[in-house]
């Protein structure tokens, strides 16, 4: 947007890290912070926001990431045809965070037309409406309650889901889903988010309860950046505050040692 000269306007959730914010801001993005723990219908969350920031700003196109086919298209059309290429059709498995869902929907009915039998597995947060809505239709206000992971669950439902091509969801928890990405950071050199260590998280949970075999072939789908929390779960003041660290944890917060 900044190469076609155009102006980025963007509504987010006082959830997101300090890091993401700063990061947009500096590439000339004018950023709404909205309050996290609102429903969805408050002016004041950044879905109405956006919704304003459309209607008052001429000639403005507004995403509606949540509410948008072309959302699922754009993974139907790509992540999908690269993930059925790169494991030659032998994939069994795929995990994938769901939020405005529109990754795990696309590349989840582009596999299934390929292969039925791939089992779709989507990650959710507790404290988000996802799982209980996926197996029984029913919204429950009563599921919603603040949670600290980015990027995955809703207070919501997106259209942008695709619920018939997800077999099932999984909760996560925000510690052990934090804990997990600094794990992956530590032990495979891929410096991941917090949503990253969420579906890892999951892979972990699903694998004891006996989900895959020797024959499975599970593709996990990484969607952040380690990056982008270093002011969150790469702090380790954060991760003290949050009640993250306890004696199963602390070796953690022993890493680094200053020399006077």
């Amino acid at each position: 947007s900044i190469i076609k000269g155009y102006e980025c306007v963007l509504a987010v959730s006082s959830k997101s890290s300090k890091d993401k914010i700063d990061m947009l801001r500096s590439m000339g993005a004018k950023v709404y912070v909205c309050p996290a723990h609102v429903s969805a219908d408050d002016p004041r969350s950044y879905y109405q926001v956006a919704k304003r920031l459309h209607e008052e700003i001429k000639g403005s196109v507004y995403i509606n990431q949540y509410f948008n086919s072309l959302n699922i298209l754009a993974h139907y059309k790509t992540t999908g045809p690269e993930i059925w290429e790169q494991t030659n059709g032998n994939i069994t498995h795929l995990i994938a965070c769901s939020g405005t869902g529109g990754t795990i929907s696309g590349t989840a009915r582009f596999l299934k037309e390929q292969n039925p039998n791939i089992r779709i597995i989507g990650v959710d947060a507790y404290g988000s409406v996802l799982k209980k809505f996926h197996e029984t239709g029913e919204f429950d206000n009563d599921e919603i309650y603040p949670y600290r992971i980015e990027g995955l669950g809703k207070n919501l439902i997106p259209d942008a889901t695709d619920f018939k091509v997800i077999d099932e969801f999984i909760k996560v928890t925000d510690e052990e889903s934090a804990h997990t990405a600094r794990e992956i950071s530590c032990t495979e050199g891929i410096f991941v988010g917090y949503t990253s260590g969420a579906v890892m998280q999951a892979v972990k949970q699903l694998n004891s309860q006996g989900e895959f075999n020797k024959n499975s072939n599970v593709v996990v789908i990484f969607p952040d950046h380690g990056s982008r929390y270093m002011s969150k779960i790469y702090n380790d003041q954060w991760m003290s505050d949050q009640g993250f660290f306890d004696s199963k944890n602390i070796e953690e917060e022993q890493q680094v040692q200053y020399v006077k």
